[in-house]
């Protein structure tokens, strides 16, 4: 029986042995690199973020406290590798990247509101019947993720992808409940605009004469 984060950690912390720490690493390093990766829209950058991310939660586990659950001290921290290496990018083209968040004062949303929005998202892939068109689809889903505001991508991926609650997520990204509700009912609106021209037009010319 697979033992809970929490065993993990407290085992690792009384023991220092590192089979508990890889065990953590191996429950979490897939799910960092994905949302790493579509946050950043770069392979070897979230290859890197993963990377530091474990880095991090190996020299400062003694200091987690289990008020937040284990995934979501993870996620803050790859969270905070993102922003890090995105400022470092910037920095360097001598460019500072404003991103446009209307939302940031705009009031709380209903979360019912534009629900399946993100459904390709969350899972992308087709069934049997469509199997070929799974490679198109997902580039054609990053390529939309990309171009949405960052502060926006982060928290659908962390909501409808990676599943925290809104609590976690306004932990994780330093913002209010209301701003991650906001941000999140902006995003999937922006989203399924930016992917409804595709899927009208595959639906389209796969529809049944």
């Amino acid at each position: 029986m697979d033992l809970s984060d929490e065993a993990l950690v407290e085992n690792f912390k009384r023991t220092k042995d590192m089979t508990q720490f890889k065990s953590l690493v191996r429950r979490y390093q897939t799910r960092v690199y994905s949302a790493a990766v579509r946050i950043l829209g770069n392979s070897d950058e979230a290859e890197e973020v993963v990377q530091d991310t474990f880095v991090k939660v190996h020299q400062n586990m003694d200091k987690f406290r289990h008020q937040a659950s284990f995934a979501a001290w993870v996620f803050k921290i790859a969270h905070n590798q993102c922003v890090d290496l995105m400022r470092n990018k910037r920095r360097k083209r001598g460019f500072h990247l404003l991103s446009f968040d209307p939302q940031a004062s705009a009031s709380d949303q209903d979360d019912s509101l534009d629900a399946n929005v993100v459904s390709q998202l969350a899972d992308p892939t087709p069934g049997p019947e469509a199997q070929f068109d799974r490679d198109e689809q997902e580039h054609v889903i990053a390529s939309s993720l990309q171009q949405l505001p960052e502060t926006q991508r982060e928290v659908l991926l962390l909501h409808d992808v990676e599943g925290f609650s809104y609590q976690e997520i306004a932990d994780i990204v330093g913002a209010s409940i209301g701003t991650v509700r906001s941000r999140l009912h902006y995003g999937r609106l922006k989203l399924r605009e930016l992917l409804e021209p595709y899927f009208s037009t595959h639906n389209m010319s796969t529809a049944p004469r």
